[in-house]
C-alpha cells in the first residue's frame, strides 16, 4: 500500500508542477524579447518595435515623407507620446536641450547601433519633450532611426515606457507565432 501512496503523491506533484509551469508560461507570454505583456508589434521596413496596445498606428497614406511607420498615443485629442521609424536622421529639435545622455556602443541584429536620450523645452509650444533616439540598420541593411518621444508636462513619467520600447526593437518583422523573420541580403 505504501508504494501506491508514494506513486499517487509523485503523480499529484507532477500534475501540480505541470499546471503551474504551463499556466505561468501561457499567462506570462510576452509578444517578443523585451516586449511586456499586453503590447503589440509595429513592423516597419525590416524592423519591429513593441508598443502598448492603446497606441494607434498611423496609416501609411498619412505619414510624412521620410517616415516609414509611426504609432501615437493621444490624450484629450493631443498626441502625448509617439514612435516614428525614420529613413534618415531627424532634424535637430527646435528648443533648449536640458540633458543629453548617449549610450555605450552596442549591436542590434549584428549591426552597430547607438542610443541617445535627451530632454528639451520646445520653442514651438514651450512644452517639455523627452526623446529616445535609436540608430541602427533594418534587415535589408538600410539605416533607420527609431524616434520615441513623449511630450507635455507629464513627459518625464514616460521614461520607463520609452526604455521598454527601445529595448524591444528587433531586426526583422514579427509574424504569426511571434517568430523573427529576416531576409538575406541581395
Amino acid at each position: 500500500m505504501s508504494s501506491s501512496i508514494g506513486t499517487t503523491r509523485r503523480w499529484a506533484t507532477a500534475v501540480v508542477g505541470a499546471v503551474l509551469l504551463l499556466g505561468g508560461a501561457s499567462a506570462g507570454c510576452a509578444v517578443g524579447k523585451g516586449a511586456p505583456d499586453g503590447w503589440t508589434y509595429l513592423n516597419a521596413d525590416g524592423i519591429a518595435i513593441a508598443v502598448p496596445k492603446a497606441w494607434r498606428e498611423i496609416p501609411a497614406a498619412d505619414l510624412p515623407a521620410g517616415v516609414l511607420a509611426a504609432v501615437q498615443l493621444k490624450e484629450h485629442g493631443s498626441v502625448i507620446a509617439d514612435v516614428e521609424v525614420l529613413a534618415k536622421e531627424p532634424p535637430t529639435p527646435k528648443g533648449r536641450k536640458m540633458t543629453v545622455k548617449p549610450s555605450a556602443p552596442f549591436t542590434l541584429g549584428g549591426h552597430p547601433s547607438r542610443q541617445m536620450n535627451y530632454a528639451f523645452l520646445s520653442t514651438t509650444d514651450g512644452l517639455p519633450r523627452r526623446v529616445t533616439e535609436v540608430t541602427t540598420k533594418a534587415a535589408n541593411g538600410r539605416p533607420v532611426v527609431v524616434l520615441i518621444t513623449a511630450s507635455g508636462k507629464g513627459a518625464g513619467s514616460w521614461v520607463d515606457t520609452m526604455y521598454r520600447i527601445a529595448n524591444s526593437i528587433q531586426i526583422g518583422t514579427i509574424g504569426k507565432g511571434n517568430l523573427v523573420k529576416t531576409w538575406p541580403k541581395v
